[in-house]
């Protein structure tokens, strides 16, 4: 990771946040000082949890293998907001409406997380084996 990684790390960390705190008051019908704090802190610890134990390690593996564009980043962080949340959802009896709309909302995130990463980390140049 360039000297940059650490950086988008918290930028996607800090819009994956933002979009899920702002969508949520946004849904609430009331942007109260208060809770959009009480929300965003929230949203910022699953945000740090996402990219700690399942983005990260998913990015180190495939820096090498596949190189980062807009497109993958987006769509990597819709599925790494989306994923767990439908995981945890299949417990019990879910209601689908509520599930599908969870997974909208937590893959919502994650899409402006990841293109947030993308837009700060810059593409990967990757050099094809024996071109070096």
């Amino acid at each position: 990771m360039s000297g940059r990684g650490p950086l988008a790390c918290c930028a996607a960390i800090l819009a994956a946040a933002l979009a899920g705190s702002i969508g949520f008051m946004l849904l609430a019908g009331s942007l109260a000082g208060d809770l959009f704090l009480l929300c965003f802190f929230i949203a910022l610890i699953l945000a740090f949890g996402h990219l700690v134990f399942i983005a990260l390690p998913i990015y180190l593996v495939l820096v090498d293998r596949w190189p980062l564009r807009m497109w993958n980043a987006g769509l990597a962080g819709f599925l790494i907001g989306a994923i767990p949340m439908s995981l945890l959802g299949l417990g019990g009896r879910p209601d689908l409406g509520a599930l599908l709309s969870a997974i909208l909302w937590f893959g919502g995130s994650g899409l402006v997380g990841g293109l947030a990463f993308c837009a700060v980390r810059g593409g990967d140049i990757v050099v094809p084996d024996g071109a070096e």
